[in-house]
This record gives structure tokens, C-alpha cells and sequence, in this order.
């Protein structure tokens, strides 16, 4: 006699919004410090007047981060093992998010030394401690920091896609998702303090906003064709994307598209708010992306 057994597995979401607010900031953290690349790793002098708010905003967010992962686990003591190097484990990715996380703190409080303090005293010697403050923080660290928050940024992507049963975070798409989304959040810092930058830094941050955006979109198409592709369980993934608001309504409308349009048909010249406005919708969507893929990619299971 053969006896077939039959269980039923509910699929509820378990973490709260400061997971995904946890995600948000360390983006706009990493965000934070590709977009000051611009002028200390590639040379594009013109944005080199964001650097001391982005070093201030990256600093703020790792800061905020780990806050919100601690009061998620409701244990300080839990994510101090995470961190903590003597309990690193080659095979888990928890344990490599820590070490990443450590050392790309290490590398953003070298970054932002130079802006503390109230500034330097006036005269020759003005120019002078500048001038070796600038020099300590090479080039070569500025290298190092750019690529931790590389890997930061797209860690999320891979930390989810180990997790077994969640047809929406299997994407090897997910990590370069990850990384343009957060360098469009570090862009959006930038548009935060863009105002009264010269037209061609305004219009040269506009152009980069547009493609990241673009790029962005690129993937979610790219995405959603995979997933169509998938099956059953991939048409399952795709139908809770569509019955989020999160992700059409924050992502989507939100967070690309109302942004995209409104930087192609405004004229930066007559309306250097707007990319202010641009920001502040892009850095909203990048959160609900966050929000989006965490609680609809739990819910996204065949029944």
C-alpha cells in the first residue's frame, strides 16, 4: 500500500521594512562613494565639489546601517559575530558581507578624515595643511575604496541568491542590478547638493542620471524575459512583481520613469531645480526597489 502525504508550506514574510531600509542605506553609502569616483579615481575635476558631501553622507548611512540590521535581529551581540573576523567562515556569505562591510568602513573613515574638523587656519599654513591633507589620502585609496564599494553594492544581489525557494532573488542579473541602482542613488546625493554647480557639471550629471536610469530599465526588462522563461515558478515570480505597488508604482513610476522624463523634457538652464527633484524621486525608488525585491521575492513561491 502506497500512502501519499500532502503538506502545506505558507511562505510568510518574516523580516520587517528595516531590512530593506538596511539595504537602502548601505547602497547610498556605496552610492555615495562611486559617485565621488568620479573626480578622485577618473579625473572628472568638475565633480570634485561633491566629494566633501558625499564623504559626510556615505560616512552618515554605514553609520545608520548596521543600527537598522541590530534592531532587526534584536541581538547587538548576533551581528557583532558577523562581523567579528575570528568567527569568519569561508563558506557563508553572512560572514563575507561582515568582512566586506569592516574593511569598506575602514576605507570610508580614511576618505572622509580630511573633512573633519572645522577647517584649516588662515595664512600660508592654510595652504599648506591642505595641501598635505590632500596628498594623504591617495589616489591608490581612493582605487581601494572605489572598488569595496563596488562589491558592497552588489553583495545584496548575491547574498539573496543563495537563499533556496525564492524564484526572484535567482537572477545572476540581480548583483549588476544592485551596483546601478546604487550608483544611481549616489547620483541622486549629488543632485541633493548640485545647487549653484556650473551648467556643464549640472548637465554632465543630468546625462549620467538618464543612462544609469536606462540601464536600470534594461535590466528589468532583461528580468522579466528570464523569468518568463522559467516556467511555472517564474510566472509565479512575475505575477507578484505586477500585484507590488512597491515595485510598479515606487520602482517603477516612481523611481525610473517620472525621473527619466522629467530630466530629458526640462531645461536645466531655466530649471536647475529639477534636478533636485529628479534626486529626490530616484533616491525614493531605490528604497522601494529594495522594499520590492525583499517582501515580493518571499512572497514569490509556487503555492
Amino acid at each position: 500500500m502506497t500512502v501519499n502525504e500532502m503538506f502545506t508550506v505558507v511562505n510568510e514574510p518574516h523580516w520587517k521594512v528595516l531590512v530593506p531600509l538596511y539595504f537602502f542605506l548601505i547602497s547610498v553609502s556605496a552610492g555615495s562613494m562611486m559617485a565621488a569616483s568620479l573626480s578622485t579615481v577618473l579625473g572628472a575635476s568638475a565633480y570634485r565639489n561633491f566629494d566633501r558631501p558625499a564623504a559626510f553622507v556615505g560616512l552618515v548611512a554605514l553609520v545608520l546601517a548596521p543600527v537598522m540590521l541590530i534592531l532587526e535581529l534584536a541581538q547587538p551581540a548576533r551581528f557583532w559575530f558577523m562581523i567579528n573576523p575570528a568567527n569568519f567562515n569561508v563558506t557563508s556569505p553572512m560572514s563575507w558581507g561582515g568582512l566586506f562591510l569592516v574593511l569598506y568602513g575602514i576605507a570610508v573613515l580614511l576618505f572622509a578624515r580630511r573633512y573633519f574638523g572645522s577647517g584649516y587656519p588662515d595664512g600660508k599654513a592654510a595652504g599648506e595643511a591642505a595641501a598635505a591633507s590632500e596628498k594623504a589620502v591617495s589616489k591608490n585609496l581612493a582605487i581601494v575604496l572605489f572598488l569595496l564599494a563596488l562589491v558592497l553594492s552588489a553583495y545584496p544581489g548575491f547574498e539573496l541568491g543563495v537563499v533556496k525557494g525564492k524564484m526572484l532573488w535567482r537572477s545572476e542579473l540581480l548583483p549588476a542590478y544592485f551596483i546601478a541602482t546604487t550608483f544611481l542613488a549616489g547620483l541622486g546625493v549629488m543632485g541633493l547638493f548640485a545647487r549653484g554647480a556650473a551648467p556643464d557639471t549640472l548637465r554632465g550629471l543630468k546625462n549620467l542620471m538618464v543612462v544609469t536610469i536606462l540601464a536600470s530599465l534594461v535590466f528589468i526588462v532583461i528580468r522579466i524575459l528570464l523569468l518568463g522563461s522559467a516556467g511555472l515558478e517564474g510566472s509565479i515570480a512575475i505575477k507578484a512583481l505586477w500585484q507590488s505597488p512597491a515595485f510598479y508604482l515606487g520602482e517603477l513610476v516612481v523611481g525610473l520613469l517620472a525621473p527619466l522624463g522629467l530630466l530629458i523634457s526640462v531645461d536645466l538652464k531655466k530649471n536647475p531645480a529639477s534636478i533636485t527633484i529628479a534626486s529626490v524621486l530616484v533616491l525614493v525608488g531605490v528604497f522601494f526597489m529594495r522594499y520590492a525585491l525583499v517582501f515580493t521575492g518571499m512572497a514569490a513561491v509556487l503555492p
